[in-house]
């Protein structure tokens, strides 16, 4: 027997098995240092995240809300085709890819976006864990109020959504639904806890760069977002709930809601064009170098802004947020033709007006293709198709997109006009608590906080300073001479309040009072949609114009096709042109909006 041979395999063996063990143990300790786990992430570089998230879904809902209230362009011609399942797959991804497993298989296609950093649900549940470790209660009542936040957002767009099974792994792939009603039972509780937290004795230090709140004040106004959020929430459920009147006086007794404009919550955009555009996406929209504006206005909302008020006519002296929300490339319509503009001989302003017979009277009750002035935006329901007319489309303007401030100057849109794009998106602003609050004094006569006439006024004068102070914000100076007088705010207030005293019913008096809350809702989407569905205001929404029956308006949106499909416990897709599609809340008839 060879024992030399014997040792020497012994030995390679031995040798073999201690290699083994130690890449073993070294494989454990391996980590890509681009993507930490969970126990050794920066607790402030995970908030960063959930906050940026957050921002990128409220945009996606906020361009729906947008489109089906004619803020923006709605394409249509029938709600049960305008959108297809697969339109909403970015907001059910923005909210709940990266740990929760309703996608299934389809967690290897999502974007970087969505799988490599994960969405606001999974990131502010892994992060308010971590920081209970840390003792960073501030950090985790800030991820607290955006999921509460993120699951209203849901419930408000798509109805009983995943919340209890949500975000379990492989433990539960197929999460099932909760009602919506318990889902804003557990916002409640989520808002309680994240007040708990933001007043926790024993808390670290707070973020070192909080995107919302950046200071020394974030604690506080965190607190005070929270319970405004509150406050929101029990609003929509007032139709419902009969129980809600009780919490509302409560806060509103407490009164520690955000009334100031310090306080507004918004999300800051910057300048940078690339690596990465920080720039407002309306503006990056509309502000191009190759001319011409890549969107549509809705033609609603210009008339609503410049015209209704004035028996259909422009007025550039009413409204003194006018100049501030748009920026017209065009003066007048000297350039429309049957190629630039095919709907401007039926407008009011064309040479042979013939309106379909569907159609309500023009210009007194709604607009058809142009306003008036060289405004020019979309019809709600206008599909068409769109012309060569990107030169004379109006654009956003200097609020909130950081666009340009329109001084009558008719030149084309170009890259870095106005505030090159360093914008806000005006998510809660002070003037929408008072509208709110308004409402709440008007419907439940809870007016701890003023009468409904005050809050108006109260709602009306804050928006009109929010945005007439925004140009110096983002270092733009608008022309001296078209900036509106104190004459002309104190006299569109007065329209307004003269107005509500003309008013004979309630039911016109919360008109006025949700109309105004809608035109001071420019840049926001998200709200103006609740809104609608829950008062039926503004009452004189555009109809469609392609087609005399659009079917019934989208009470919430379809189930996206990454959950229907991928979920075997997801609820059946909701039926085309179904008016029973509402979310909990709303309680309204079939045909209440249109």
């Amino acid at each position: 027997m060879n024992y030399k041979k014997i040792l020497i395999g012994c030995m390679a063996i031995s040798l073999l098995i201690g290699i083994a063990s130690c890449s073993k143990s070294l494989d454990a300790r391996l980590g890509n240092p681009n993507y930490p786990g969970t126990s050794t992430a920066d607790v402030d570089l995970y908030l960063n995240q959930v906050q940026l998230t957050f921002n990128n879904l409220w945009v996606t809902a906020s361009d729906y809300g947008a489109q089906l209230t004619r803020q923006q362009q709605w394409v249509g011609p029938f709600y049960r085709n305008a959108y297809t399942p697969a339109s909403f797959d970015g907001e059910w991804e923005i909210a709940y890819a990266g740990g929760l497993s309703q996608f299934g298989a389809y967690y290897g296609t999502l974007g970087a976006s969505a799988s490599t950093y994960g969405g606001v649900i999974p990131n502010a549940d892994a992060l308010i864990k971590l920081a209970k470790t840390q003792k960073k209660f501030i950090q985790s009542g800030i991820a607290r109020v955006l999921k509460a936040f993120t699951m209203g957002i849901l419930v408000d767009d798509f109805g009983d959504v995943p919340y209890s099974e949500a975000n379990q792994g492989n433990a539960n792939t197929n999460p099932k639904v909760d009602p919506g009603a318990s889902i804003y039972a557990a916002i409640q509780t989520q808002l309680d806890s994240a007040i708990l937290d933001l007043q926790n004795p024993d808390a670290a230090k707070g973020p070192a760069n909080d995107l919302f709140y950046p200071g020394n004040g974030e604690v506080a106004n965190w607190t005070t977002l929270a319970k405004t959020l509150k406050l929101k929430f029990y609003m929509q459920t007032r139709l419902v709930d009969n129980t809600v009147t009780a919490k509302i006086q409560a806060l509103l007794t407490e009164n520690d809601l955000i009334n100031d404009p310090s306080q507004d919550f918004v999300f800051k955009y910057g300048t940078s064009v690339t690596s990465p555009d920080s720039r407002h996406e309306h503006y990056a929209l509309d502000y191009v170098n190759s001319g011409g504006v890549g969107e549509y206005i809705c033609n609603y909302f210009l008339w609503m802004m410049t015209a209704q008020k004035y028996g259909g006519t422009v007025n550039l002296s009413g409204d003194p947020r006018t100049r501030y929300y748009f920026y017209r490339q065009a003066g007048n319509y000297s350039w429309a033709n049957s190629q630039t503009c095919p709907c401007f001989v039926n407008s009011q302003f064309g040479t042979s007006p013939t309106f379909p017979a569907w159609y309500p009277s023009v210009p007194t009750q709604t607009p058809y293709c142009v306003i008036g002035k060289g405004y020019m935006g979309r019809d709600h329901g206008d599909n068409s198709g769109a012309p060569p007319d990107g030169s004379y489309r109006t654009a956003f303007g200097v609020y909130p997109a950081a666009g340009e401030f329109d001084a009558d100057q008719y030149e084309a849109v170009s890259l870095g006009m106005g505030g090159q794009g360093a914008g806000i998106n005006p998510i809660w602003l002070s003037s929408f608590t008072s509208f709110l609050e308004a409402e709440a004094a008007l419907t439940l006569n809870i007016t701890s906080q003023g009468a409904p006439r005050d809050l108006l006024e109260a709602g009306v004068n804050t928006s009109i300073a929010k945005v007439m102070s925004f140009p110096a914000t983002v270092n733009v100076t608008p022309d001296p001479s078209a900036v509106p007088s104190s004459t002309q705010i104190s006299n569109y207030v007065n329209l307004v309040l003269n107005n509500y005293d003309a008013a004979t019913t309630d039911n016109q008096r919360l008109n006025i009072i949700m109309t105004e809350y809608y035109l001071a809702l420019w840049g926001n989407g998200v709200e103006p949609y609740n809104n609608y569905r829950r008062t039926g205001k503004p009452d004189n929404a555009q109809i469609a114009v392609a087609v005399p029956n659009p079917g019934f308006f989208m009470r919430s949106m379809y189930y996206p096709s990454v959950f229907v499909n991928r979920n075997a416990n997801a609820p059946a897709q909701k039926t085309p042109g179904d008016a029973v599609n509402k979310v909990f809340w709303d309680n309204n008839p079939d045909n209440f909006v249109k």
